[in-house]
């Protein structure tokens, strides 16, 4: 399966985009690319930032790719996700999101968010 994941500022207490107020605007993100390339390598220090833009990450059964600008501060970046077992790539990403204190869009989950498994 494959699926994109984007990480942005989302208003606090929504269960799905339905609920966003049309005069909502996204705040910059508390983080930039060093906390994010940081974050990625606690949970697993064999991701390849080869291109500092475009990491690598690969775990059992799933390939992410982590698509970051190079900036102190951010305003969104995103996951690309291909996986055979989908429980290993949620758990990552529900990690992920933990860890840097976001929450993301998943356009494939019928909210419209991503919810931890």
């Amino acid at each position: 399966m494959s699926r994109d994941i984007f990480i942005q500022d989302i208003p606090p207490g929504i269960r799905s985009v339905t609920e966003i107020p049309d005069s909502w605007r996204p705040a910059p993100l508390p983080f930039g690319h060093a906390e994010v390339v940081a974050a990625v390598r606690e949970l697993v220090p064999s991701a390849d930032f080869t291109d500092p833009t475009w990491g690598r990450v690969e775990i059992p059964g799933v390939d992410i790719e982590v698509n970051v600008s190079h900036e102190p501060q951010l305003q969104s970046f995103a996951l690309h996700v291909r996986a055979a077992n989908q429980a290993a790539a949620d758990q990552f990403i529900a990690q992920l999101l933990d860890r840097l204190n976001v929450r993301a869009f998943d356009p494939e989950n019928e909210t419209g968010l991503f919810t931890a498994p």
